[in-house]
C-alpha cells in the first residue's frame, strides 16, 4: 500500500481499497437496523419536514425563478447535496486521528483514509437523489429532461468534498481544535448556500457574495437540471474551478504533510 507523491493518483490505483473501505463503513454504520441504509432517506426527509413546515408554513417564503415545483421539492434538491456535502466533511477532517491504527500499523495511505467517508456520504446522496427523482412524479413535478445532467453538479460536489476533507483532515492532525471550528463554519456555510431560498429571492448587494461560494452554484445547478428552468452555466464553471482548485491544495497539503501523520495521528 505504498503511497505515490500525488494523493489524486493513490486513490486511482487504491480504488479497490477505497471501494473496501467505503462498503466496510456503509455495512458498519447500519449493521442491526432492521432497514439499513433505509435510515439515509429518513433523516433528511425529516429535515425536510421541519424546514419546510418552518420557512414555508410558518414564514411563508417561497423559492421564485422560473421553477414552478413546491417548495419541498425545491429544498429537496438543495438539501440533499448539501448533506452529502456536510457530512463528508465533517467525518473527513477526523479520519486521520480516528484511523491511526490504521495508518500507523498497515500503512494505510491517509489520502485514502480521507477520501472514505466524503465517498460513503458521496454515495448515500446519490441513493436519496435517485429515490427523489422517483417520487417526484406522485407530487406532480415531472423531472426536467436534463436530469442525467445532475451527476455532473453532483461530480463537482464530490471533488470540492475531497479537496477541503484532504485539507482540513491534515490540519486537523497539527490543531485538534480543527473539528470544532469546522461545525460551526458549516452552520454559516448552510445558510449562505440557497438551500431553504433561491438565490434570485436575495437582495441584489447579497447576491454577488452568495455567488462566490461554490455550493451556490452546485445547489441551483441541481435544481435547474432536475426540475428545469434556467441554468447558470457560468456558476457551474466558477463551482468547478473551485471544485480543482480544492483538490490541487488539497493534493498539496497531503504530499507535504505525509511524512510526518504516522507520528502525529
Amino acid at each position: 500500500m505504498r503511497a505515490t507523491a500525488n494523493p489524486l493518483v493513490t486513490v486511482w490505483q487504491q480504488r479497490a481499497l477505497v471501494r473496501a473501505l467505503v462498503t466496510r463503513d456503509l455495512r458498519i454504520r447500519y449493521a442491526g437496523s432492521a432497514v439499513g441504509l433505509v435510515w439515509a432517506i429518513v433523516n433528511p426527509l425529516l429535515q425536510i419536514a421541519i424546514l419546510t413546515t418552518v420557512f414555508s408554513l410558518v414564514l411563508q417564503a417561497r423559492f421564485s425563478g422560473s421553477n414552478p415545483a413546491p417548495f419541498p421539492v425545491n429544498l429537496a434538491w438543495g438539501l440533499f447535496p448539501w448533506i452529502g456535502l456536510q457530512e463528508g466533511i465533517v467525518r473527513s477532517t477526523t479520519a486521520l486521528a480516528d484511523s491511526g491504527v490504521l495508518i500507523k500499523r498497515m500503512a494505510f495511505p491517509p489520502e485514502v483514509v480521507m477520501v472514505q467517508p466524503v465517498l460513503a456520504a458521496a454515495l448515500q446522496e446519490l441513493i436519496a437523489l435517485g429515490l427523489l427523482v422517483a417520487v417526484m412524479p406522485l407530487l406532480g413535478v415531472r423531472a426536467a429532461p436534463t436530469v442525467p445532467l445532475c451527476l455532473l453538479a453532483f461530480m463537482i460536489q464530490v471533488g470540492l468534498g475531497v479537496g477541503i476533507g484532504w485539507i482540513l483532515g491534515v490540519l486537523h492532525v497539527y490543531f485538534r481544535d480543527t473539528a470544532h471550528v469546522v461545525v460551526v463554519a458549516l452552520q454559516a456555510w448552510f445558510y449562505l448556500t440557497p438551500i431553504v431560498y433561491s438565490l434570485d429571492a436575495a437582495p441584489g448587494f447579497l447576491r454577488g457574495f452568495l455567488e462566490l461560494n461554490p455550493m451556490s452554484g452546485i445547489v441551483e445547478g441541481f435544481r435547474a437540471l432536475a426540475i428545469g428552468g434556467a441554468i447558470s452555466w457560468g456558476a457551474l464553471v466558477w463551482s468547478a474551478g473551485a471544485a480543482l482548485l480544492a483538490l490541487a491544495a488539497g493534493a498539496f497539503v497531503v504530499s507535504r504533510a505525509r511524512p510526518e501523520i504516522a507520528d502525529l495521528v
